[in-house]
């Protein structure tokens, strides 16, 4: 066996199941910090102004890349139940067919978002003194469609394979390069935000190539420009999209709802915006932990289905379990203890400082509702079950969040808003852990698995 992968069917469970999420979580760190980094050196050199135009555009980029990500999923699912169930032929066709196809994907995403930017930017009531910035910086993060989704899908092949080091390695690359081109392309180009937008598609554009070379090189037996038999499977291709649609749809419905919500802020004015805009990149960053946590057991999930390993998912799942609680009390204390400082880093402006705070404050209380939900999301994906989060998705967003959200803010004001935010948590806590104490997951590795 390549010694960068990891085979979850045998052996100990914490162990390697700390070893692979580690990675994971540093991974998922630094895809944060792209967009950190720019918050941070556009409020210092821009202006609050800038910083409002970038996060206008978040829940947009945001759905784009939810969906994207959410379709690769299904790559990963299916290389790693093919790779438990010791079907090399299969996890080679899979990989050539997911290549093909998300390249087909991303040109399509890359040219309707690059179309529609002024009339989404307008459907979400995007403030005019931030408009012309926000549709550039919005614009050219589309135009680095291909390669986001390039990175991703190469990233998902090795997470089906048990390696989330080496993603981990050329993502660190890839973002020191992005921070050094924000600065760069800010302070000395002088092109104010599309700057920071150029730096972070040349970063991602490095990080896909990389990506790409480092798996070619890792694994010649899958590479993808070997002759031996076919390169494209309509089957396989069938199985990826059962589980990837579901998940990308479940990321896009998501951010649809934040789209919505980012519009009732809008009407909050340019001090708001900036101060949630800067707030929910750290959210994001706190809750890298519980995602982490969430993508090791899919893929550990994964690799015992195809192994037909139903208990020992369940020892996964309470692993994975307990470090999330562990991870979702350190980062409420955390958030309490210095808010404030690291608010301080994005602007001086003591208003947005001080409803940056107020956020924070207010949904990291609930992180231990999130972690619930989220790490035990985890068996769904792994057994490919994506259709049951697409469900929970759309009732914790749109049945519950979104309309708590237009409620609080006719009465409470902006502060109401981050009161709701968290209540999707609960609803989506309740169909994770009800789909995985049912046990429903074992008939579908019982049905496709059991020979």
């Amino acid at each position: 066996m390549n010694r960068r992968t990891i085979d979850f069917t045998t052996g100990s469970i914490a162990k390697p199941l700390v070893a692979f999420s580690i990675p994971l979580f540093f991974g998922n760190i630094l895809q944060q910090l792209y967009s950190i980094t720019d918050a941070i050196i556009v409020g210092n050199l821009l202006g609050p102004d800038a910083l409002a135009a970038i996060g206008a555009t978040s829940p947009i980029t945001n759905l784009s890349i939810a969906l994207a990500i959410g379709i690769t999923l299904g790559v990963s699912v299916t290389v790693s139940q093919f790779f438990g169930a010791h079907e090399p032929d299969k996890v080679r066709l899979t990989i050539s067919t997911g290549y093909i196809f998300f390249f087909v994907f991303g040109l399509a995403i890359m040219l309707a978002g690059i179309l529609l930017t002024p009339a989404i930017l307008r459907l979400i009531s995007t403030p005019p003194e931030i408009f012309a910035d926000a549709v550039t910086y919005l614009r050219i993060t589309f135009a680095g469609t291909v390669f986001l989704i390039g990175y991703n899908v190469t990233n998902s092949m090795f997470r089906g394979f048990g390696n989330s080091r080496m993603p981990l390695i050329l993502l660190a690359v890839s973002t020191a390069l992005n921070v050094f081109l924000d600065y760069i392309l800010i302070r000395y180009g002088g092109m104010g935000v599309g700057g920071a937008a150029l730096a972070t598609i040349t970063s991602q554009a490095v990080a896909f190539i990389f990506a790409f070379v480092v798996f070619q090189r890792s694994y010649g037996e899958f590479r993808l420009t070997s002759r031996r038999g076919k390169h494209f499977s309509r089957d396989i291709l069938s199985d990826c999209l059962r589980i990837g649609i579901p998940s990308g749809l479940k990321g896009s419905t998501y951010w649809l709802g934040f789209v919505f919500i980012t519009s009732v802020i809008n009407r909050f004015g340019a001090a708001t915006i900036a101060a949630y805009s800067i707030a929910a990149k750290i959210d994001a960053l706190l809750q890298t932990p519980m995602i982490s946590l969430q993508n090791g057991l899919s893929t550990f999930v994964g690799q015992n289905a195809g192994a037909n390993k139903p208990d020992r998912i369940k020892s996964g799942v309470r692993t994975s379990m307990s470090i999330g609680f562990i991870f979702a009390i350190f980062m409420t204390v955390a958030v309490f203890c210095f808010a404030r400082p690291i608010l301080s880093l994005f602007t001086d402006s003591t208003e947005v400082i001080e409803i940056g705070t107020g956020y924070l404050r207010i949904t990291s209380v609930f992180y231990i509702i999130y972690a619930l939900q989220e790490v035990v999301q985890g068996v769904a994906v792994g057994v490919g079950n994506t259709l049951i989060l697409l469900c929970s998705t759309i009732v914790a967003m749109w049945i519950v969040r979104v309309p708590l959200v237009y409620a609080a803010a006719a009465r409470f004001g902006a502060e109401g808003i981050w009161w709701c935010l968290p209540s999707g948590w609960f609803i989506a806590a309740a169909f994770a852990n009800g789909y995985y104490l049912s046990g429903k997951w074992k008939d579908r590795i019982k049905k496709k698995f059991s020979s």
